[in-house]
């Protein structure tokens, strides 16, 4: 099984946003940009900054649904009848390959799908196996479909398994990237004793150790760092802790893996 990325898929580049970052101590500067993604993760209610996670779909999670409207043909006894978007859709028919879709629907956003595991098969995004629709579906491409069962009790290396790793949450773009990276540098500013701009309610600073001790409401305000605030507010203009959900029992309960190392 290949080795799992980095926990944040996105490099920085606090260069950038600061001449002093390249002079500072290599463990310093990987410190203050976890620290900064982490931040990020919390201050974007869990949009940003997200690790990748390991899901075995199954059953129910795996979706080959037909439009009934498609022009083609349904059968008479049809399996499974659910109504979406305004129209009827049948999902289990193996007769109505002409307007198939096989997906699996992700809770959340879905910011990329670093690999997929098919009976202790991995393929990667350079394999143009899947797309990803809706921000929340990974859409079978190669004219197979996922498999819609699988052994639960197998660890991933073996036949009959099934497992997507994909990071939640929405891609950065360049604004996100530029506003971690200030944040980063900040944040090593701090530690190294330099002249930094994070609000005055960090109470102390461990210089080696890179440990914070922050006052109650850190952050409640803002950052007072322009770019990354702007940033943001961007992408969460009410300032929610946890992003939103809609829960419904008929939604079927999504299995993640505790760790990628099986």
């Amino acid at each position: 099984m290949p080795e799992p990325d980095n926990c944040i898929p996105w490099v920085l580049n606090p260069a950038d946003c600061d001449d002093e970052w390249a002079g500072l101590d290599p463990g310093l500067q990987e410190r203050a940009e976890a620290l900064a993604w982490s931040s990020m993760r919390t201050l974007t209610a869990g949009q940003i900054g997200s690790c990748p996670v390991l899901m075995r779909p199954c059953d129910k999670d795996v979706w080959c649904v037909c439009q009934a409207d498609c022009g083609y043909p349904t059968p008479s006894s049809p399996q499974n009848p659910m109504i979406a978007d305004g129209h009827w859709w049948y999902t289990g028919q193996s007769n109505c390959d002409a307007c198939a879709v096989c997906e699996v629907v992700l809770p959340g956003k879905i910011a990329e799908v670093q690999r997929v595991v098919i009976n202790g098969v991995w393929y990667l995004p350079a394999d143009n196996i899947w797309r990803i629709d809706n921000h929340n579906r990974v859409v079978r491409t190669d004219g197979s479909c996922w498999p819609k069962w699988q052994n639960l009790k197998l660890p991933l290396t073996q036949d009959k398994t099934f497992g997507i790793e994909y990071v939640p949450g929405r891609k950065p773009g360049l604004d996100g990237l530029w506003a971690t990276a200030t944040l980063a540098s900040e944040f090593a500013r701090a530690c190294s004793g330099g002249k930094c701009r994070l609000p005055s309610n960090v109470t102390s600073i461990a210089r080696q150790g890179v440990n914070m001790t922050f006052s109650e409401g850190y952050f409640e305000n803002g950052t007072g760092i322009r770019e990354v605030d702007a940033y943001v507010y961007s992408v969460n203009p009410n300032r929610l802790k946890v992003p939103p959900r809609i829960w419904s029992p008929d939604q079927p309960v999504h299995r993640y893996v505790d760790s990628t190392y099986e």
